[in-house]
């Protein structure tokens, strides 16, 4: 059984113990945390302490640490653009994203957006810090507020590319080294405006293939496989 991990981002740590408050506490309680079981904390920047739990109390945990290590961060930095869709939908993709390796998450406003406004921002973050913990992650993705898609165009990578339902060439022949910043549209498609200005500022129209898929599995596909190209599976 994998150990179950608490994120602290800055852990307080008196005399060799941990106390472990709040949400990350009940989620200890949650899954029957009990005394002499091992456990980690990391703080979401690469560093992680292997603890064993001395106390389950009713509105805290005490841990005490055994060992610190430090883990660098991913070698490749793959960032997604996710258009806003659906929320069930934008969240299943932004759990699964930060599964399967992104390493930055910039939400926008696409042109046939279904979503008009953004007050979701901290439960997305929780999204995201859960995800980290179950991959064992440890580097926390980073996710940024909605933007607009024209400002996409500023971010620096060195391959950039757009997940195209048609006129798009292999993914291959667009990976050209990290950092890779791959957008994907809403769930009406791109608008001919927005594939044409993308082109113009840089990006590669790419196919996934024949099918069509839908935003969310596009972008959890789209991840593995450039991480695959970039021999980083």
């Amino acid at each position: 059984m994998a150990l179950k991990s608490v994120y602290l981002p800055e852990p307080n740590i008196q005399d060799g113990q941990i106390t472990v408050t709040d949400e990350e506490h009940q989620h200890l309680k949650v899954g029957r945390a009990e005394a002499s079981e091992h456990v980690e904390v990391f703080d979401g920047r690469g560093r992680v302490w292997s603890c064993v739990v001395t106390d389950v109390a009713k509105r805290q945990t005490l841990l005490r640490v055994q060992d610190e290590r430090i883990f660098p961060a991913p070698k490749v930095g793959l960032m997604l653009g996710m258009a806003l869709i659906r929320t069930a939908a934008f969240e299943l993709a932004l759990e699964k994203a930060v599964e399967v390796g992104v390493t930055r998450i910039m939400p926008f406003f696409a042109g046939r957006s279904n979503v008009s406004r953004v007050e979701r921002q901290e439960r997305w973050q929780r999204i995201v810090i859960e995800a980290a913990k179950q991959s064992k992650h440890f580097h926390v993705p980073m996710l940024e507020a909605p933007r607009t898609f024209e400002d996409l165009f500023t971010v620096p990578a060195t391959s950039r590319i757009v997940l195209a339902e048609r006129d798009g060439v292999p993914l291959k022949s667009a990976v050209l080294g990290p950092p890779v910043l791959f957008l994907v549209g809403p769930e009406g498609g791109w608008t001919d405006h927005e594939l044409r200005t993308a082109e113009g500022a840089g990006f590669k129209l790419v196919s996934l293939g024949s099918e069509i898929l839908r935003a969310e599995t596009a972008a959890i596909v789209g991840a593995s496989l450039i991480r695959y190209e970039l021999g980083d599976f």
